[in-house]
């Protein structure tokens, strides 16, 4: 037995996660597919362009995989422990992100601005499928981080990873939960003047805004370079000031205000802007450690080697 799961082992890190790469590439296409049939199905057979779209994500995508397996191939044939990684960054994964996800956000807003509430629970191809539709993007998310980078387990390129996307996963799933009173017609008659447009877009700008943590991936090569401070802190504020904050307020004002039935995400939201500023508060305090220090080896410095004029 043991020797068939090393057998197994050794198929999959010969293939550098290609199994990943498929199945990140055919969620995709069945993402697309059933949101391109929501749109022409409850619009007019004119969404079927959609199906371009769907067509140049692949590609990007495709283009990206062979790119990413190049990439990892030639870093595991070349790089040493005593020797510097020399491959360069991978800028087709963010903006595979990027593609995709502007695409996704596109067809979810229309959706949700014009017929989500007309969906109904009895039918194939009601609310909760077109909700598991869009959470595959978590997945495809996970997918293709796992086909960019080969960080082994407790080392810190992987603790730099899982820090960048811990949040990922559970902001979109928070997305669409956040979307659920869009599916009925009197709960969004309900709402403020506004807010159900505000909801819309706070949800779909979220399913963008992963391309942050990617980019700082990319371009500190997963770990193996210097971070990009900048691109972090904008990431982890956004993650505060676009996405969690506005989503605690609006379930708010649903749960005090209008007395309407919310999940239990306000939870996640309180957690993750609590996280996002303990970090930062330890990252400054960190940093003022450190000068401290160097400016008392810089004074013992000084005493023992007096500056005469």
């Amino acid at each position: 037995m043991a020797s068939r799961g090393n057998v197994c082992i050794q198929m999959c890190e010969s293939m550098y996660q290609l199994p990943s790469r498929i199945a990140c590439f055919l969620l995709v296409l069945i993402q697309g597919g059933i949101l391109d049939y929501y749109l022409v199905t409850h619009k007019n057979v004119y969404w079927y362009g959609w199906i371009g779209a769907d067509v140049a994500i692949g590609f990007v995508l495709f283009v990206a995989f062979m790119i990413s397996y190049r990439h990892l191939k030639y870093i595991r044939k070349t790089s040493t422990s005593n020797r510097p990684i020399e491959a360069g960054s991978l800028p087709l994964g963010y903006f595979a992100w990027f593609i995709y996800s502007l695409a996704l956000a596109g067809r979810v807003g229309i959706i949700f601005n014009d017929f989500a509430w007309k969906l109904k629970e009895e039918d194939a191809f009601g609310p909760n499928t077109l909700k598991i539709t869009i959470s595959l993007a978590a997945i495809i998310f996970l997918l293709l981080l796992m086909s960019h980078h080969d960080a082994e387990c407790n080392t810190e390129r992987r603790h730099y990873i899982e820090e960048m996307t811990a949040t990922v996963v559970f902001d979109i799933l928070d997305s669409v939960d956040a979307l659920d009173i869009m599916f009925e017609r009197e709960d969004i008659d309900d709402l403020p003047n506004g807010m159900g447009l505000c909801i819309i877009s706070i949800s779909c700008l979220n399913l963008i805004l992963p391309v942050l943590p990617l980019c700082s991936l990319s371009r500190s090569h997963f770990g193996h370079h210097v971070r990009q401070e900048s691109i972090i802190l904008l990431h982890k504020l956004s993650l505060v000031f676009v996405v969690n904050l506005p989503l605690l307020v609006f379930r708010l004002v649903l749960w005090h205000a209008l007395s309407k039935e919310i999940s239990i995400f306000p939870v996640k939201n309180v957690i993750v802007i609590f996280l996002v500023f303990h970090n930062l508060y330890e990252r400054k305090r960190q940093k003022l450690r450190a000068r401290d220090e160097m400016d008392s080896i810089a004074a013992q410095e000084m005493k023992q080697f007096p500056v005469h004029s």
